[in-house]
């Protein structure tokens, strides 16, 4: 004879002052409709003691099939409660859970692998699913999962992670302490698993996931990181980063606690593109410069991009997950529906807390029994129907431990659930007309001011990105040293450069040969071989400490420090040209040191900032007058460099603005 399941369904929820009496009274609402329970999975507040709650759920119920923890905020038919505690209480008639318990520690694969200790064998059923809650541990709980469904073969894990005091804080210690019920025990590192193995036959199930942050910037990379620890994006400081948005002078407080509204998605490509995996900010060094994120893995090289929470956009998430969710059932009519969302949603939807069940609810049917919790991360397949989250050629099957995220489990069963019960509405006192308008009002301002706020800040990161590609270009066309004493000023409020003594040395160099070849030639041509010319005689002299000052036709000035820094690139520029034997051209450079005023020369409208004195007049005189293919080192030069040259003639010229003859050295490889 076929064999039809029979499916009770108990929902309390119980707001008493006393914990206690919170926990139990929850418990007997739900047993109303079943008295003999497989399943209890409770959720009591963080604001609680949890010790009480504990012991007056197992008052009401054999503990040993216990499961859930503290919650942020709680989810029934009676909308989403604080200071509440909820239960749910299943009897599925043969279906028996298994249950698996284990520490939570700093290894989470051990976690994993714990966990499926005598699951792993004698499965029933050919739809099993795995419930799971947990203390949240190192960030890198995505690897107990990858434990927990290489042992189950990708068999789903729902879930989430037990709440500490999400209000004192990320940065408060005491914000995640939280409490897990494994069945019996009140444990603070601990994780309980439950194997129902359900049948096809008897069963339908649908996942929903999503979390409806926007994009306010383009994708980024992540260029220094040490696991989830970023410290740079794009070469710039994370912080800094950062700052951009929430503005220079914001407190370490404000900081730390805007961020959790502007989070990384991991951008997905190919069947997935449009589609983000979130990583949430939860704690910043400012020490060391970096900023943690959750879920935790190697963000190293990683692209991803600036997404920020609106109250409208978690709604919107929610309405999407709830679609994919209702799509996977096939028209199936849901007999309850077990929900995830993080607590940071539920702080910024504050008192509209409502609002992202209420968008489920409209979308799978009020009539529907609903369950869930608020919670510190979210344990949810990426995928919606089962078929795919099972089978492991399908990319992102399995499940996955998010953050700021909401998933959606729905239970189909074949026929309709025997017995039900669910809560009511709770009812709060009515506000007077006048307070109820002035609310009203009130939140309008508030979604105004988010969508203002997400403007400016894609307008402010718009802008940004238009004056880093300005910087860009200046900094390509003016001398490095310019460069940075310009952003020095500015940063102090200055915006002009004073005129300034130079004691250094300056190098000439020209190309011989340049003429004659650019008059057969195209222009276009005749750039490219200049370029190919200019381009490693200045990363040479970049690399030997010096600064091009300006490119002069054919000819390159440069400015050094110290004598032993011009002579090592006038010596590497030779040897350069020296490889390219089949180059037509050569180079022939000079290089004296001396005193130098670098002042600005030209009209308010158009300045440039260069040196200008006799000892730059005689390093080009030098130049002038040097043999191609070698350097011509004034003495001072050839004297405090201490090179060492195959050949090396001492010469004595006779130059233009000098009545003495000059001295100096005629230096070849």
């Amino acid at each position: 004879m076929a064999y039809t399941l029979t499916v009770r369904i108990g929902i309390g929820v119980s707001q008493d002052p006393d914990p206690f009496k919170a926990g139990a009274d929850a418990v007997r609402q739900a047993k109303k409709a079943v008295p003999k329970p497989s399943l209890a999975i409770v959720f009591g507040s963080i604001h609680y003691d949890q010790k009480k709650v504990h012991e007056g759920i197992c008052r009401e119920l054999d503990p040993k099939i216990l499961m859930g923890g503290s919650s942020y905020a709680e989810i029934t038919n009676a909308g989403v409660t604080k200071r509440s505690v909820a239960a749910l209480l299943l009897d599925l008639d043969a279906v028996k859970p298994r249950f698996a318990g284990a520490e939570v520690g700093d290894n989470p694969r051990r976690t994993g692998q714990a966990l499926t200790r005598g699951l792993c064998e004698g499965r029933k059923g050919d739809l099993p699913l795995a419930l799971l809650f947990s203390s949240i541990a190192t960030g890198y709980d995505n690897e107990t999962l990858r434990a927990l469904t290489h042992c189950l073969e990708n068999v789903p894990v729902v879930g989430g992670m037990c709440c500490g005091d999400y209000d004192l804080g990320l940065g408060n210690p005491e914000s995640w302490t939280n409490y897990q019920y494994v069945g019996p025990k009140l444990t603070k590192k601990a994780a309980r698993l439950a194997l129902l193995d359900l049948s096809k036959k008897d069963f339908r199930l649908g996942f929903g996931f999503e979390h409806g942050w926007k994009p306010v910037a383009p994708p980024v990379t992540v260029t220094k990181a040490v696991g989830g620890d970023v410290y740079e994006i794009d070469g710039v400081p994370v912080i800094d980063y950062y700052r951009q948005f929430l503005g220079r002078e914001a407190s370490r407080e404000f900081f730390e606690q805007q961020i959790q509204r502007y989070g990384f998605s991991l951008v997905l490509e190919g069947a997935f593109a449009g589609r983000t995996l979130l990583k949430l900010a939860v704690k910043t060094d400012f020490e060391k410069g970096c900023i943690s994120y959750f879920p935790a893995e190697e963000l190293q090289g990683r692209k991803v991009q600036l997404i920020l929470a609106s109250r409208k956009g978690l709604v919107e998430g929610a309405k999407a997950a709830a679609r994919r969710c209702r799509e996977a059932l096939g028209g199936r009519k849901p007999s309850l529906l077990f929900v995830v969302s993080c607590c940071t949603r539920n702080a910024i939807l504050h008192s509209k807390m409502d609002s992202e069940v209420d968008a489920i609810r409209k979308v799978m049917g009020r009539d529907v029994p609903i369950f869930g919790f608020y919670s510190a991360g979210e344990i949810m397949p990426f995928l919606s129907k089962y078929e795919q989250i099972i089978d492991p050629k399908t990319p992102f099957s399995g499940s996955f431990y998010h953050t700021t995220t909401l998933g959606i489990v729905a239970f189909a069963a074949a026929r309709k659930p025997e017995a039900a019960c669910v809560p009511a509405e709770i009812c709060l006192e009515d506000d007077p007309r006048r307070l109820a308008d002035m609310l009203a009002r009130s939140e309008e301002v508030l979604d105004n001011t988010e969508g203002f706020l997400a403007n400016l800040s894609r307008k402010s990161y718009q802008d940004s990105e238009v004056l880093k590609k300005q910087n860009e270009v200046i900094h390509r066309y003016t001398p490095h040293d310019v460069y940075k004493q310009i952003g020095a000023n500015a940063a102090r409020g200055q915006y002009e450069l004073s005129d300034a003594e130079f004691n250094g040395c300056f190098m000439f160099l020209d190309v011989k040969g340049f003429t004659s070849y650019s008059e057969k030639r195209g222009s276009k041509e005749v750039v490219r071989a200049l370029n190919e010319i200019f381009e490693p005689a200045t990363d040479i002299i970049y690399a030997c400490g010096g600064d091009v000052d300006k490119y002069i036709g054919d000819c390159i000035f440069a400015a050094f420090k110290e004598p032993k820094q011009a002579v090592e690139a006038g010596r590497r520029i030779l040897g350069l040209f020296k490889k390219l034997k089949r180059s037509p051209f050569t180079v022939r450079i000079g290089i004296n040191s001396g005193r130098a005023v670098r002042a600005n020369v030209g009209s308010k409208d158009r300045r440039e900032y260069t040196y200008i004195g006799d000892a730059v007049n005689l390093a080009q005189r030098l130049e002038s007058n040097c043999v191609p293919g070698r350097l011509l080192l004034a003495d001072s030069v050839y004297k405090k460099s201490g090179a060492r040259f195959r050949s090396a003639r001492r010469r004595e010229l006779t130059v233009k603005g000098r009545k003495e003859p000059v001295v100096a050295y005629d230096c070849g490889l």
